[in-house]
């Protein structure tokens, strides 16, 4: 650094430096040896500088102090500048012909020292210029080695000291620790940046504090992720406490900031620093969306998880090479007529690894996106389905549309679009054969940019399925913004609906929502009869699941196709196809499952759904005309099956959508009721007296009937019991 730069700042303007000297002559030497080079403050009186120091604070490049003052100890005054936040400090020249307080000066934090009597001009020139450039320097050094906004030390210079601390304290046995805050982007979003960078200064002072009481070092290594290195403990969780404590702020719910943590503990020291701490995230990660655990530590069981994903990751290359990754195929089928028919298919990647066998994506496509290898894996995905398409169309004249995943990395690449383009375009195919699967998740992330992307696609003519929905992300008002062809319910979404007695209302209020935006509603994780009834009778357009098919080989799934040609056309079958075909009419047709004259279901349909049922969470009622055969002796087979039609009525409007209504012989009914057990005895046990005047309300001139009823509860005590003869026993007693 030259003279010149030393005695400027960036601005090109020179730099501010305070003297304090209480005898005339020698301020007046001083400031006349400086002036030309620096800008000059003077002061006479400890009072006097104390109070330029406060106001010139940030400006000062130096202070140059004699101790000899007449109304403070110059001590004192270097004391105080000590004392000041290490931003706003400046260094110190101390001026003196005292020799001992010297050294006592310097302990005190002062730069250096001019003896007195002042030595030549150039010297002090020299002296001034030298311990501002090394201020600066240490400043600088200082920005890189801190976190500016916590004061923490920075990720390159924590690793770097954690290693030294190692050779220092060679015997010690450490911890690697890993925290971060759950849900951080979402403190940001709700309370804003200030607010968040509070919180990020407050838990970096709570682990300064933690620190002081035992050996070790911490740095902020990026947003909300800290790292701490120090003397082996096992109170984690009460670490973790005092880490978090008041870490929200004063006024603000405990619960606004909620940490997780994982603990590497007795790292061995003979792998690298950065795999440490790479070891304690994989333990803080797996509490990541737990609200019951904060705490997680690396053991043997996440040691041999690791070294399968470090496995996983170096195999992929020749994965990829070799083709070891198949793609499978789910077939979705359009339920809205009377028979389902094959619609589409989703297409998933399974991994056949030749040490670890067959892999389902579980195991590998998280490990892909968090190590940047998700993209080339979603390529190969896409090409491998538009290959398959058209294989399809060549052997069997069928395009069969099908969905292939796009993800949020996917999104982010300017050159997508053009890139799925080229790849239809090469097979021959458009973007109603090739559709896209974006997830619900990945609108919510930089949203504006994502929808944009989509609505590129959407412009080169692509289908667009909104994947996993209901996992969370995206409010119900949202979907009218949103660039979608089709919303996909998530399977989890699905199963909870039909769960341990939850209710389905909000399955229906997403379908209804969905028709009303004139959107079509896929349905995954479709496992049972209860499922695809209510779904179909909810409105839900398409549906895929174990109920019809787990994903199968392309080999496998071109039964389906081959099944959905023939119905279409009179060619004969083959007797396995015919068992096919009959399997699922005889499961699935309207016309198998449903009673003609009164529209419920049928005894074949009540014996599936009853099969089906959470036997912990429904409740069977029967209903019976017992006066069926006077009506029809009396007054004709006409009255008796007007009376069947009414009752009919009757139940189909007393009992919810969700609720099954079936007709299981000339005049008996049975309803099962889901997600309905003994807790609700006496609700559903005055809905069913409350039918006997809802059937003589009608109003329409039908015969009057005697109806008996006869109920059973289910219960998580006793599954195992036979509902349909407990209810035959209650209607025979006529409980009801």
């Amino acid at each position: 650094m030259n003279n010149k730069k030393a005695a400027e700042t960036d601005a090109g303007e020179k730099k501010l430096i305070l003297i304090i000297e209480d005898e005339a002559a020698n301020l007046e030497m001083l400031r006349k040896t400086l002036q030309d080079s620096y800008d000059v403050l003077t002061a006479r009186t400890g009072a006097e500088a104390l109070e330029l120091i406060d106001g010139y604070s940030g400006r000062l490049s130096l202070v140059m102090l004699d101790l000899n003052l007449p109304d403070m100890k110059g001590m004192d005054i270097l004391a105080a500048v000590q004392e000041m936040d290490l931003q706003f400090r400046m260094p110190v020249i101390v001026m003196t012909d005292d020799r001992e307080a010297e050294v006592e000066s310097l302990d005190l934090g002062a730069s250096d020292f001019i003896p007195k009597p002042y030595p030549r001009p150039e010297v002090i020139k020299a002296r001034v210029r030298r311990t501002i450039e090394l201020s600066e320097d240490r400043i600088i050094i200082g920005q890189t080695e801190h976190d500016s906004l916590t004061g923490l030390y920075s990720r390159e210079f924590f690793f770097r000291y954690a290693d030294q601390f190692d050779i220092r304290h060679d015997d010690l046995d450490m911890d690697a620790i890993a925290i971060s805050i759950n849900h951080f982007h979402m403190i940001n979003e709700r309370y804003g940046r200030i607010y968040a960078d509070e919180v990020l200064r407050r838990i970096a002072d709570n682990i300064r504090r933690v620190l002081e009481e035992r050996e070790g070092i911490a740095c902020r290594k990026e947003a909300d992720n800290f790292l701490v290195y120090c003397a082996h403990r096992s109170d984690y969780t009460d670490l973790l406490e005092s880490i978090s404590r008041g870490a929200a702020g004063e006024g603000k719910d405990e619960n606004v900031v909620r940490l997780r943590m994982g603990v590497y503990p007795k790292a061995d020291k003979s792998i690298e620093i950065e795999r440490r701490f790479d070891r304690a995230k994989l333990a803080a990660d797996t509490v990541r969306s737990t609200f019951t655990k904060a705490v997680a530590i690396y053991d043997s069981e996440l040691h041999e998880s690791a070294m399968f994903s470090e496995q996983l990751l170096v195999d992929f290359p020749r994965g990829i090479e070799e083709k070891q990754f198949k793609v499978y195929y789910q077939p979705k089928f359009d339920i809205r007529g009377d028979l389902p028919m094959l619609h589409s298919a989703e297409a998933l990647v399974r991994w056949e690894h030749p040490e670890f066998g067959l892999l389902s994506p579980g195991y590998f496509i998280g490990l892909f996106e968090n190590n940047g290898l998700i993209k080339q894996m979603d390529q190969y995905v896409r090409t491998e389905a538009a290959k398959q398409i058209k294989d399809w169309y060549i052997r069997y004249g069928v395009k069969l549309p099908v969905s292939v995943n796009v993800s949020r990395i996917d999104l982010f690449d300017p050159d997508i679009v053009d890139s799925v383009n080229e790849l239809t375009d090469q097979y021959g195919l458009s973007g109603r054969d090739l559709m896209i699967e974006v997830t619900e998740s990945a609108y919510s992330q930089d949203s504006e940019h994502i929808i944009r992307t989509v609505e590129n696609f959407r412009k080169k003519g692509f289908f667009i399925e909104m994947d996993d929905f209901g996992t969370g992300y995206s409010s119900l008002n949202m979907l009218s913004d949103l660039p979608v062809d089709a919303l996909k319910l998530d399977m989890q979404f699905v199963r909870t609906a039909f769960k341990n007695g939850k209710n389905t209302r909000m399955l229906e209020i997403v379908i209804e929502i969905a028709a009303s935006l004139g959107v079509p509603v896929i349905a995954e994780g479709v496992e049972t009869a209860e499922q695809l009834f209510t779904l179909k009778a909810m409105g839900c357009d398409i549906v895929q699941g174990f109920y019809f098919s787990e994903p199968v080989p392309a080999a496998r799934f071109e039964e389906f196709i081959i099944e959905a040609k023939e119905r279409k056309s009179d060619a004969p079958m083959t007797p396995e196809r015919r068992m096919s075909r009959k399997l699922i009419r005889d499961r699935m047709t309207y016309e198998a499952l449903h009673d003609p004259s009164t529209g419920l279901y049928n005894s074949s349909g009540f014996d599936i759904l009853l099969y089906d049922a959470d036997r912990k969470h429904c409740t069977l009622v029967l209903a019976d005309i017992s006066n069926y055969e006077e009506i029809s002796r009396n007054e004709g087979p006409e009255a008796a099956e007007r009376t069947v039609r009414g009752v009919a009525e009757v139940l189909r409007h007393n009992f919810r959508a969700s609720d099954f209504v079936c007709r299981l012989g000339v005049h008996r009914f049975a309803v099962i009721l889901t997600r309905a057990n003994i807790h609700e005895k006496d609700v559903i046990s005055e809905k069913v007296k409350s039918l006997h005047e809802a059937y003589d309300e009608r109003g329409e001139g039908s015969p009057d009937a005697e109806l008996r009823f006869g109920i059973a509860f289910g219960s998580s005590e006793d599954i195992s019991k036979d509902m349909m003869k407990e209810a035959e026993k209650s209607l025979e007693e006529g409980i009801l």
